[in-house]
């Protein structure tokens, strides 16, 4: 296992006093290396706070972080620096991953330079991942000087700049337009397949969900269900989802299911061998009348 979390819970001080406010809630995560997943969830769920802790650039309240079977919560400066080192990191603002006043090629220099590892030829390099991501003569203009989209590009190209193992995006298409979005996953994907990078994208694009081998969705800081792609179909409805089950027995159901359950107050588990079956219960229809009285009244 390349990524590995495991209980993370994830608290932050509120401005009111004496309480507190939990951004992720016991969530366990596993990455294998060479996958391409993405964890989809409304504003607020809990991505961007998993993102800084999968990139060391905070602490979890509690739980545990592992990277290649190390445990990054006891890292010391020296080896987060390391580790940091071997995770690219692209946000969705441009602003935030890229120097306005260096051109597109000395944008990717700069990590290089000044932080990275020790790469051969490195100008070759940073020239090779412009032209892999079809900013060809491009290299001498400023992000100014360039679309949305080129932007993004370039802003990949340096978090691939020091030859990571794991690459982390956030909000990657947040800014962009449908057609350039469609593009960017292709890039992603094509990284993946053909350089064997391992991604992991958190969004809120539903689009995503199609174009990973898995896709998480995340709510209220927990992961809820994961998604697998079926074999020859590229939409993000035909899919089958299977939801998590916490430690401690508790089950969400994807959203689709929950609105076919309107009105269902339980659920019988019914044990056969080794197969469960869970059999929803409609309210009885007492309660169902005195619901119906009362929005007359």
């Amino acid at each position: 296992m390349l990524l590995e979390c495991k209980d993370l819970i994830k608290i932050y001080p509120s401005p009111v006093e004496g309480l507190n406010f939990p951004a992720l809630r016991g969530l366990h995560l596993s990455i294998k290396k060479g996958e391409l997943i993405s964890i989809i969830g409304p504003s607020g769920a809990g991505k961007t706070t998993l993102l800084r802790l999968l990139s060391a650039y905070d602490q979890p309240s509690s739980g545990e972080i592992w990277y290649q079977g190390r445990l990054i919560n006891q890292f010391n400066e020296s080896e987060i620096d390391q580790y940091r080192n071997d995770v690219g990191i692209m946000y969705q603002s441009p602003r935030d991953n890229l120097i306005w006043e260096l051109s597109a090629l000395d944008n990717i220099l700069f990590p290089m330079r000044y932080w990275g590892k020790f790469i051969p030829n490195h100008k070759q390099r940073a020239r090779e991942l412009l032209d892999r991501l079809g900013l060809k003569g491009k290299e001498s203009r400023k992000p100014a000087h360039l679309s949305g989209g080129e932007q993004q590009r370039v802003a990949i190209a340096v978090a691939l700049a020091n030859e990571p193992t794991l690459l982390l995006a956030d909000e990657p298409t947040g800014e962009l337009d449908s057609v350039t979005t469609a593009k960017i996953i292709d890039y992603f994907k094509e990284l993946n397949r053909e350089l064997g990078i391992t991604i992991c994208v958190v969004t809120h694009d539903r689009r995503f969900s199609s174009m990973t081998d898995r896709t998480y969705k995340i709510q209220d800081g927990r992961l809820t269900s994961f998604q697998f792609p079926k074999e020859g179909v590229t939409t993000a409805t035909d899919r089958e989802e299977e939801a998590i089950i916490d430690t401690d027995g508790t089950i969400r159901l994807p959203d689709e299911v929950l609105k076919q359950l309107q009105g269902v107050s339980s659920a019988k588990v019914v044990i056969k061998g080794e197969k469960i079956e869970i059999i929803p219960s409609r309210r009885d229809k007492r309660i169902q009348n005195d619901d119906e009285g009362s929005e007359q009244e």
